[in-house]
């Protein structure tokens, strides 16, 4: 049986019971003004349902605005395949609180999707990858480039002796808050 989101259910019947998917069917024909409700004895869930996206982890991370923004301008790819690999600097919604309205491009805008591509470093970069001086590339591609990507600077303390979580780390002259991930 095929469910309304597109997902196959398996029905199974025997003369001891009746499975949906796996789950036993504990009370069957509970009408309804609107239908039929059968209830099973565990949660049916979509493959993948559970499994976490970065889009996930950034609203836990208190990044709504910066979510928000993401699907204004369609770039919700980047923070939904969890195939994609990328280091995302993502700015927490205080971050957003500071600025005055008029001061971010428009939602939905071209503007803004640049402005949000540029947050997006292709790769996993850890502390251990990451040196003083270095230019990474963004996921912002540039006309005045050719067609190449944005580039933006990292500056990483220099102090020789310190361990990789006490090193303090700009991306573009803006710090981070918290210890990046290993």
């Amino acid at each position: 049986m095929t469910t309304v989101g597109g997902n196959t259910l398996q029905i199974s019947v025997s003369s001891e019971n009746t499975t949906v998917s796996g789950a036993k069917l504990i009370e069957p024909d509970i009408y309804a003004s609107n239908g039929v409700l059968h209830l099973v004895d565990a949660l049916l869930l979509p493959p993948g349902a559970l499994q976490l996206t970065p889009e996930k982890y950034l609203l836990a991370l208190n990044c709504t605005t910066f979510v928000s923004l993401i699907h204004s301008v369609g770039l919700n790819a980047l923070v939904n395949n969890t195939d994609a690999n990328y280091t995302i600097l993502a700015p927490t919604d205080d971050v957003f609180s500071v600025f005055q309205r008029g001061v971010l491009p428009e939602k939905g805008s071209e503007e803004l999707k640049k402005l949000l591509q540029y947050h997006f470093i292709p790769g996993r970069w850890t502390l251990k990858k990451l040196e003083n001086e270095m230019l990474l590339d963004t996921e912002l591609k540039e006309e005045g480039l050719g067609g190449g990507n944005q580039v933006l600077s990292v500056q990483v303390d220099s102090n020789p002796g310190k361990k990789d979580a006490d090193k303090s780390i700009r991306f573009g002259g803006a710090g981070t808050i918290g210890t990046p991930s290993k």
